[in-house]
């Protein structure tokens, strides 16, 4: 008896020293807060034109596209930055009729649509842990290229103006200080470019975030 307990009492002492001695669980940002903790990210991005933009201009999604922010803690889960995002969208129309002052086509046509995203942002982060779920708004300036081909005829044209967008995604914290994103944002485009009012479209971000 006395031999079957010292046993359980070296099984028990082996299994808490094994526990004892596992790496502690990777902090999510902000959870080791500090004043100016900061954030950085560099990701992927890809696009679906709605509303007037896709009704008017193009449909196809862009899935080229990349991005960068950053952030900085400024009290408690609530971080402010900066982000730049680009997205391009291309799209063939084997027919399409176009008027024109001069003239009425129909035919194939090529569109291009080019555009760079600066954005102030603030975002809050629900929960502290590896597994984080976001919220977040920015508002800033768009520059927005577009090409339209028909034959050997090309039109170009560039336009800016403010942009206004809505974020949620879900930060995971894979190692010390390293982490893997998704997100789905909503952006508003105040401006004009050929046939369209207020682009607008909705995009997936996915990428690498590193905090310190």
């Amino acid at each position: 008896m006395t031999r079957t307990l010292s046993r359980a009492a070296a099984v028990l002492a082996l299994a808490l020293a094994l526990l004892g001695a596992r790496p502690a669980v990777a902090k999510g940002y902000l959870d080791d807060w500090h004043p100016y903790q900061t954030y950085w990210a560099v990701g992927w991005s890809a696009a679906v034109p709605v509303t007037s933009l896709r009704a008017g201009y193009i449909s196809n999604t862009g899935w080229l596209g990349g991005g960068t922010d950053l952030r900085i803690g400024v009290a408690g889960r609530l971080a402010v930055g900066v982000s730049g995002t680009w997205n391009w969208f291309d799209q063939t129309f084997p027919s399409l009729t176009l008027e024109q002052p001069d003239l009425t086509f129909t035919g194939p046509v090529y569109r291009r649509l080019s555009s760079f995203t600066g954005l102030a942002t603030a975002h809050y982060y629900l929960t502290s842990g590896a597994v984080q779920p976001f919220v977040g708004v920015g508002v800033g300036c768009i520059w927005i290229s577009t090409l339209q081909q028909v034959v050997n005829q090309a039109r170009g044209a560039s336009t800016s103006g403010l942009a206004v967008a809505g974020e949620a995604g879900i930060l995971f914290t894979v190692a010390e200080r390293l982490g893997l994103y998704l997100s789905g944002r909503y952006q508003l485009n105040m401006t004009t470019i050929p046939g369209v009012e207020d682009p607008q479209w909705a995009s997936g971000q996915a990428g690498l975030a590193y905090y310190f």
